[in-house]
């Protein structure tokens, strides 16, 4: 036990080390300007990665469907598969007031991480789902909580990214507002879709 724990703390050494000297990914940056009537709409702002990290999000939907199952509603955060191989992200943002959480910026993301901005229905669900995974040599971690629904606010902005500590993971949501509100969202468990056709 002593030699496995003592072979992972080298290899997060090595890979800590192997960061700072490595050149950083490039983060680049896309403004938007969508239509947005804050009486109908609301915004979410969505961190996630590049190879390390997926996301989606289904608006004016309670349920979730499965990673490969046919899915019109979804809307996939991050520019798919091949973009794991890149060494850089893109982030997309709308105008949104400023994330309190420095890496969930633009001038604060890490490694490949990105942000995308959204205007979404408002009062109806948003069903998020997210994973994350990691390797370093033989030393593989992930996690997949399960997929949480909410209903935006109309003319409010969400930040919603993964927490974690220990072995658990979430789905995180917070209300946001540029001037110092950063209040947690209640959020239920996602169901899975019904599989009959509508």
């Amino acid at each position: 036990m002593f030699f496995r724990n003592a072979i992972g703390a080298i290899g997060a050494i090595t890979l800590s080390a192997a960061c700072t000297i490595l050149p950083q990914p490039t983060h680049e940056l896309t403004t938007e300007t969508p239509d947005y009537d804050a009486n109908v709409s609301a915004r979410i702002r969505i961190l996630t990665g590049n190879g390390a990290g997926g996301a989606f999000f289904r608006p004016g939907e309670a349920c979730y469907k499965g990673l490969f199952e046919r899915d019109d509603n979804k809307v996939v955060v991050g520019d798919g598969f091949w973009s794991a191989w890149k060494y850089s992200s893109r982030s997309i943002t709308i105008g949104m007031p400023a994330s309190p959480r420095k890496w969930m910026t633009v001038d604060g993301l890490e490694f490949k991480d990105l942000i995308r901005e959204y205007v979404v229905p408002a009062g109806k669900p948003l069903t998020v789902a997210m994973t994350v995974s990691s390797s370093a040599g033989n030393y593989h971690s992930s996690c997949t909580p399960p997929a949480t629904t909410f209903a935006p606010e109309p003319g409010q902005d969400y930040d919603i990214f993964m927490n974690n500590e220990g072995r658990r993971c979430w789905v995180e949501v917070r209300r946001i507002d540029g001037h110092g509100i950063d209040e947690l969202t209640v959020q239920k468990l996602a169901p899975k879709c019904d599989a009959s056709p509508k």
